[in-house]
């Protein structure tokens, strides 16, 4: 685990409210749509997906806001139904998860649970910044965790 602080990224997003309990059926297919959209635009793509959680408590019930955001290296162009924005520097702690995507709480709950026991006040926000994704063999992925802090 390491403090540091992001860059300011411009990103293709689409955003939407949704539960832990229900995240993937209503995400979809809206991360490779915005890939799709990148690709017809002529962007280029200047990072990793990254999706930031609002809100998101743990709680498999409690709602919050999901951004699926798309570095790209600039903004043009009419998005559609995705839009353009600018995620801001952030100071966060993160963190590197290898494996699978079941096992994120554990790496969230390891994380927190050291944040809270150095005095660190997290916002309310996280980022997963997803820089492998093997669907197929889920043991290769390797995701960034980011828990924004004051």
């Amino acid at each position: 685990m390491e403090r540091k602080i992001t860059q300011e990224t411009t990103v293709l997003v689409y955003s939407l409210n949704t539960k832990l309990s229900s995240m993937k059926t209503d995400v979809g297919e809206i991360p490779n749509k915005i890939a799709t959209k990148a690709m017809e635009l002529g962007l280029e793509i200047a990072g990793s997906q990254i999706w930031q959680y609002n809100g998101c408590d743990g709680n498999p019930e409690t709602p919050f806001k999901l951004a699926i955001c798309l570095p790209v290296k600039e903004a043009r162009s009419d998005a559609g139904e995705f839009h353009f924005e600018v995620l801001p520097e952030v100071s966060c702690i993160s963190d590197i998860h290898e494996g699978c995507w079941s096992k994120l709480g554990d790496t969230y709950c390891r994380m927190f649970g050291e944040i809270f026991r150095r005095g660190i006040v997290p916002i309310g926000v996280s980022r997963e910044v997803y820089h492998v994704c093997d669907f197929e063999n889920e043991v290769n992925n390797i995701t960034e965790v980011q828990i924004v802090v004051h």
